[in-house]
């Protein structure tokens, strides 16, 4: 039987699971279900990556590789071990070569069909990045899926039942939260929201910096300290932080103790209360999220039927309390770790697998929603730049959309469209992901109307095309597609434009975005 898999490549933790005999499991490897993305180095040619990796970690950080998934998209980032350079990319695409190698050891044939799951916050950058990964590992990546949505298909698939959920997903890098209808097995995507940089890392990184505090009381000053002897000391308080964390979870307090560090012994009480305290600031956060994302569906907590957890950190008590405060008690399954994974795998199943060896009620549907506005800068009346966005936040995709502009001066020979990802006018204050220079091949002493149009596809990777649209040639197709915006606010349509691009009677340009960060 040829199987697809799903694949939570996660910040800390990845999982690889497949739906087989009628269900969805998580595969073993190397004798677990979560596998670190840790990616080490014992010398140039030996490369460790997850379970033989993480303990070489505290013992040489240098030569290891944690996190990636915080980097992607960030094209200027390389690791450089061994005099050699590893982009994000490269070291994603290791660590999914080891996941798909494991799950076919499990299932005992060869694998290509994946799903990989990235967080609903991602930007197109990022998922685009996460794309290459698959490509460079030699899978073929069937789709990107949103990690709150694939949480929602593990939970709600085959229930038989219509609601809306809340998923607040919040893991070892990412936090999201999304609002999801569910009608059979139908999921739309109401309103998503997120921080791409917040998740259970810098829960960990909190209880260092009090761990490095308590240091200083003992007379070892590594804040700033860059020796190696100061690096393995804050590897061995990231170490024990994250287990601190792990018993808080459970207990109301827990002892860390470090026997030797620096040349003193640490022993440290910390309660639940006091770490509750350290973390309150992304707590918040998390809630002011829960708020934009309801104020963004148009609903309230009572339209809410229910809360789903999901995420490794969702494990701290905390969470569900200020959870059950603002909408009401959550639902946290069995497996949170799992839960993401077994959302792709399904729908990987779906896809790949005839109807009726899927589900009795039929094949799998989502539909999903932009984390942020796209567009362009315009120039206002008086030539002050501004924010216009063609895609805004929390439209469904795939879609396609785009506006008229124009030149600005008589006989003008080029145009430089600049897109953004954000939500201020002020461009500057907005993300930008890219640029296109577009010659004009018609002057005129009158303005040239141009086209910008975005398509950003199934997996939320925006393209973009800048079309020249010269009414001055007096071609009758052309003028009516200017007419028909100037007469729609300006939108295009964007249907009648790719006809005129298909039939060679405009000149255009297109680019797949690439990130400028």
């Amino acid at each position: 039987m040829k199987y697809a898999l799903g694949i939570d490549l996660g910040t800390t933790n990845s999982v690889v699971s497949v739906y087989r005999k009628g269900k969805v499991e998580s595969l073993s490897i190397e004798g677990s279900k979560t596998v670190p993305s840790v990616v080490g180095f014992k010398d140039k040619d030996t490369m460790l990556v997850g379970k033989m990796a993480k303990p070489r970690v505290i013992i040489d950080p240098e030569h290891s590789i944690v996190s990636v998934k915080r980097f992607m998209g960030d094209r200027r980032k390389r690791y450089s071990i061994y005099g050699i350079d590893y982009s994000p990319v490269d070291v994603s695409s290791i660590i999914l070569k080891k996941l798909v190698e494991g799950a076919e050891k499990a299932l005992g044939e060869k694998v290509k069909d994946v799903i990989i799951t990235v967080p609903a916050y991602f930007t197109d950058a990022q998922k685009e990045d996460t794309r290459k990964a698959g490509e460079k590992a030699g899978l073929n990546v069937l789709r990107l899926l949103p990690e709150p949505t694939a949480a929602a298909i593990s939970y709600g698939l085959d229930k038989g039942k219509d609601q809306t959920i809340m998923v607040y997903d919040l893991g070892g890098g990412t936090f999201d939260v999304s609002i999801l209808d569910i009608k059979g097995n139908k999921f739309n995507v109401k309103a998503v929201d997120g921080n791409s940089q917040l998740g259970g890392d810098d829960f960990d990184n909190k209880i260092v910096d009090f761990l490095i505090d308590e240091l200083n009381q003992l007379g070892k000053d590594i804040k700033n300290d860059n020796s190696k002897e100061a690096k393995l000391a804050r590897q061995k308080l990231k170490e024990a932080a994250e287990r601190a964390k792990i018993e808080l979870s459970e207990a109301q307090s827990t002892h860390i103790i470090i026997p030797e560090i620096l040349g003193v012994s640490l022993d440290v009480e910390l309660t639940l209360q006091k770490y509750n305290k350290l973390i309150d600031e992304y707590l918040k956060d998390t809630i002011s999220k829960i708020r934009s994302v309801l104020k963004s569906a148009r609903m309230t907590p009572e339209d809410i039927d229910r809360v789903i957890l999901v995420g490794g950190s969702t494990r701290n008590k905390a969470i569900k309390e200020i959870v059950t405060k603002e909408i009401k008690e959550p639902w946290i399954s069995e497996h949170v770790d799992e839960a993401v994974s077994h959302g792709a795998a399904l729908l990987a199943a779906s896809l790949t697998l005839p109807e009726q060896d899927f589900s009795p009620a039929g094949k799998l549907e989502y539909h999903d929603r932009t984390g942020h506005s796209l567009g362009v800068e315009l120039l206002d009346e008086r030539n002050h730049p501004f924010f216009r966005p063609i895609i805004v936040k929390n439209t469904e995709y795939p879609v396609q959309q785009g506006i008229l502009a124009w030149t600005v001066r008589a006989f003008q020979e080029q145009v430089r469209v600049q897109v953004f990802r954000g939500e201020n006018k002020d461009c500057k204050l907005n993300t930008k992901l890219g640029e296109l220079l577009l010659s004009i091949r018609n002057l005129s002493k009158d303005q040239v109307p141009i086209g910008a149009i975005f398509d950003l596809d199934q997996d939320g990777i925006l393209h973009f095309y800048c079309v020249e649209l010269p009414i001055n040639i007096g071609e009758q197709q052309i003028i009516k597609v200017v007419q028909h915006a100037i007469n729609n606010g300006n939108f295009l349509d964007v249907e009648s434009v790719r006809k005129l691009m298909e039939s060679k009677m405009v000149q255009f340009l297109k680019t797949e975005i690439k990130s400028v960060e």
